[in-house]
């Protein structure tokens, strides 16, 4: 019994194409079962209504018999009576007839063949003659007994027409049956082929929709067919290779940045540097002087262009850090940033802030400065060097207390289906751009609870508006 259990589990149960096989074969065999069922009915029917034509000549014949009755008693001709005995012999060869057992007893049939027997030769007596007063009394048992011959046959008949009424009823209620227990059939297949093969590829279908939204999520569900499961951990696999891949992507994409910021980092830096030489090749040639407060003043300049370069390598250490939510300022969030971007900013852009002093925002400091470094990068690119960027914060109450952050250009604008799918990976219309920075954006505005969106017109810039918590939730 366990060896029946296992082949069962092994052939039937963990695969969904032998079950496929089997449904198709149980519904192809379904059909020829009702087939088969529908022909046996018709046959039934149609032997029924055949039979039924022998017991419609023998009740026509029986009827024949008492007309040329009436007929030999009115005129005694010899051409009457010649047809009486035509259909009496008929009648009893109808009567040897095996298909009249389908509509009533033997034992019927032979009083019929006892009474057509009696009958004929109660004709014959009346032939021969019997006197006046016999002659009236022989006629009258013969006109009774062939009202009790057609009165049999007519009984036959109704048991006939009552027997093929049954069959075509049953007939109809095995169609109507069969029909139901197709039909049935069809629903249950359909709604087992649907759990087995069509929810689950939906499940995955949904995974990999997913995937186009920018979620990588696994494949949980338990499947228990061997295609699904071989299915699942392929997707999976792959979906755990993509997603390394994406985040080797997104690791460049973020050193990019850095790189970016290292570039304003050196131009930031040389000019203190430069300024701090110089002071000191001053205060060298200035040392064993007198001069003492011109001396002071030399190193009053060192300490404040060394202060400079502090600042530019704490925000760029402030940019890289990783490190927990709090609350900071975005004021001070957005200078840090630009500071680092300012070398990468043409000298025809107009940068404007507005963003209050006091304005706090709690979140991942170093993950809203990537948020504005690749905002702002994006508006920049977008005035091809000539243009208005503008940023601007304001806090507001809309079920909590929200922050909205606003960066706006005045570039080359954005058409509706190219908006549709800026959040999207890899989507980009940089000739070297990997398409994340976007959508790095986004991810990180959702991990904070935040929304983003954008407006746009083509030739007369893009608005990207961000609206998150201002505090702790």
């Amino acid at each position: 019994m366990s060896g029946v259990y296992i082949v069962y589990m092994k052939f039937f149960q963990r695969s969904l194409k032998t079950k496929i096989i089997i449904g198709y074969a149980a519904g192809v065999l379904s059909i020829i079962a009702f087939i088969l069922l529908s022909w046996s009915n018709l046959s039934s029917v149609g032997s029924i209504d055949a039979s039924g034509d022998v017991v419609s000549e023998l009740f026509d014949t029986t009827l024949e018999i008492r007309r040329y009755e009436k007929n030999y008693f009115l005129y005694r001709t010899e051409d009457d009576k010649r047809e009486l005995y035509n259909y009496l012999g008929q009648a009893g060869e109808l009567l040897d007839r095996e298909e009249l057992l389908l509509f009533t007893s033997e034992r019927v049939l032979e009083e019929l063949r006892l009474d057509l027997r009696q009958y004929g030769e109660l004709l014959q007596s009346e032939t021969a003659g019997a006197g006046a007063a016999g002659e009236v009394e022989l006629e009258t048992y013969i006109r009774d007994k062939g009202k009790k011959i057609v009165a049999t046959t007519e009984e036959i008949s109704a048991r006939r027409n009552i027997i093929k009424g049954d069959a075509l009823d049953a007939a109809k209620r095995n169609l109507v049956i069969g029909i139901t227990l197709l039909f049935a059939g069809g629903l249950l297949g359909g709604l087992f082929f649907y759990s087995k093969a069509v929810k689950p590829l939906a499940v995955i279908e949904g995974h990999m929709q997913s995937i186009t939204d920018g979620e990588f999520s696994l494949i949980g569900e338990q499947f228990n067919d061997r295609e699904l499961i071989s299915l699942k951990s392929a997707f999976n696999k792959m979906l755990i290779e993509l997603r390394e891949r994406q985040d080797h992507l997104v690791q460049s994409e973020k050193l990019a940045s850095i790189g970016t910021l290292m570039f304003g980092v050196a131009h930031e830096l040389n000019n203190p540097l430069s300024n701090i030489s110089t002071s000191s090749q001053i205060l060298r040639e200035e040392l064993g002087k007198g001069d003492l407060a011109y001396q002071q003043e030399l190193i009053d300049q060192v300490e404040e262009e060394t202060d400079r370069a502090r600042d530019v390598v704490g925000s760029l250490l402030e940019f890289t850090r990783t490190r927990d939510r709090e609350t900071f300022s975005l004021r001070r969030a957005v200078d840090d940033t630009i500071r680092l971007l300012k070398a990468e900013i043409p000298k025809g852009i107009r940068m404007h802030i507005q963003v209050p002093e006091d304005l706090e925002l709690f979140a991942d400091k170093q993950k809203i400065q990537q948020v504005i470094l690749n905002l702002l990068q994006n508006a920049i690119d977008a005035t091809h060097g000539e243009g208005e960027v503008r940023i601007v914060a304001n806090s507001f109450t809309d079920h909590g207390d929200k922050v909205e952050i606003v960066v706006i250009d005045d570039g080359m604008g954005m058409e509706k289906k190219v908006m549709s799918s800026i959040f999207d990976p890899f989507f980009t219309r940089k000739a070297d751009g990997h398409g994340l920075g976007l959508f790095i954006v986004h991810n990180i505005i959702e991990e904070h609870g935040g929304t983003i969106s954008v407006d746009s017109n083509p030739g007369k810039g893009t608005s990207f508006s961000i609206v998150l918590p201002a505090k702790e939730q």
